[in-house]
């Protein structure tokens, strides 16, 4: 072979290793490329019909109605779940600095996903521990938006709960979502929400909850059977001392305050909110049925409905003494009796007593018996004919003989 040719042949040689190089890593790009628009028409997919997440009304949790006296007293209230919303200004700060150090520590740096936090999550699980990587703004949206895909473990379910989250945070302010959260979330007990946990646990406002109670509730989200103070107040409260090592470490409390704080022993005062049965259950029942002949369910036990009513304490308190009295005369426990006092110019229910003891029998006697008016009637037969100008000093015989048989 000659000098040109060997020439020729060793350079066709470097032209195929250079044009098989390009060839892998052209490849390789369309490769990347092809699964690059694959994975966003997946993701695209898995974002359709997403649920109204723009709509401020997506956020909102039930909340109770509340039914009112004449004197503007709460006697009972409606609710699926045991919830009180509150303002920033109604909670104590340290319930707001203790679940954010706890719950998501870059929650006001982040936009809605916390790619450090999902890196801190996945070393401490390569190290054997335990660490959830959902923003406070996920963990909102998971329990509102998206609570019928809530316990779905599934990467589709997560891509919609970052996306809506994200989009979220551009709608609302740090302050707002932080607020939905803790009205939103479950504190054990059936309390779901700041307040109806402080009254459940403490039996005091939110506001007014010390640093210790404050992160003692800051810590039951996490797991609420296990850290439930009045099962394992052990576990309970070293959960509490972990929220003030947060605390402490985030720089939101002085070291004094830790030690004192993580020195205060467990001390609980369960409180009760109002029950759906209220102070006078034949009445608030009554006003339930008529409530629900014009709304439906949602709005009557979710809505958060303020419900005014003409019933005064004073005259339905005589009245039950009245019934009462009149019952115990007779001395026998099977009698049952009802009053009912109507303003006659107004049609204003003034007071109500349905029976003996409604936790005994809920019949209401008052509204829902079928009974015969008896000489009850003879005042309208009278009024009747008074008003046809007949003198009420006037007898009239009014026998009607029968007979019965021919004889």
């Amino acid at each position: 072979m000659g000098v040109r040719k060997r020439r020729a042949h060793k350079h066709s040689r470097t032209h195929i290793v250079g044009f098989g190089i390009a060839g892998i890593l052209g490849f390789l790009a369309l490769l990347t490329i092809a699964l690059a628009v694959s994975a966003g028409a997946l993701v695209n997919s898995w974002l359709l019909n997403l649920p109204d997440y723009q709509s401020a009304d997506a956020y909102l949790v039930a909340e109770p109605t509340q039914v009112f006296d004449a004197d503007n007293n709460v006697i009972a209230e409606y609710y699926l779940q045991n919830r009180r919303i509150v303002t920033k200004d109604q909670v104590s700060p340290y319930v707001l600095m203790g679940t954010v150090d706890t719950e998501d520590i870059r929650f006001y740096q982040h936009n809605g996903i916390d790619p450090q936090g999902i890196a801190r999550a996945v070393l401490v699980q390569f190290t054997g521990g335990s660490e959830g990587a959902s923003t406070i703004t996920q963990q909102l949206v998971r329990n509102t938006v998206l609570s019928e895909e809530q316990f779905e473990q599934t990467l589709k379910r997560k891509v919609r709960e970052a996306y809506i989250a994200m989009q979220m945070e551009k709608k609302y302010s740090k302050d707002q979502i932080l607020m939905m959260y803790i009205n939103t979330i479950y504190y054990g007990h059936a309390a779901y929400g700041i307040q109806a946990a402080s009254i459940t646990y403490f039996n005091k406002d939110a506001k007014n909850l010390t640093l210790a109670e404050a992160a003692l509730l800051a810590g039951l989200p996490q797991s609420p059977s296990y850290y439930d103070p009045t099962e394992n107040p052990e576990s309970a409260v070293q959960r509490r001392n972990t929220v003030l090592d947060r605390m402490l470490t985030a720089g939101d409390i002085t070291q004094d305050e830790h030690d004192a704080a993580q020195a205060e022993p467990l001390t609980l005062n369960q409180g009760q909110v109002m029950d759906e049965q209220g102070t006078y259950p034949y009445f608030t029942e009554y006003v339930k049925q008529q409530l629900l002949k014009d709304f439906d369910q949602d709005t009557v036990f979710q809505g958060g409905l303020k419900v005014y009513t003409t019933l005064e304490p004073t005259v339905q308190d005589m009245a039950e003494q009245a019934v009462n009295s009149r019952l115990a005369e007779y001395g026998n426990d099977e009698l049952e009796a009802a009053l009912v006092a109507i303003d006659p110019d107004t049609g204003n229910i003034r007071a109500m007593v349905g029976g003996r003891d409604y936790n005994v029998d809920q019949f209401n006697l008052a509204t829902m018996a079928r009974r015969q008016p008896g000489s009850s009637f003879k005042t309208f037969t009278l009024a009747s004919a008074m008003s046809n100008g007949m003198n009420p000093n006037i007898f009239v015989n009014c026998n009607s003989p029968i007979q019965f048989t021919p004889t």
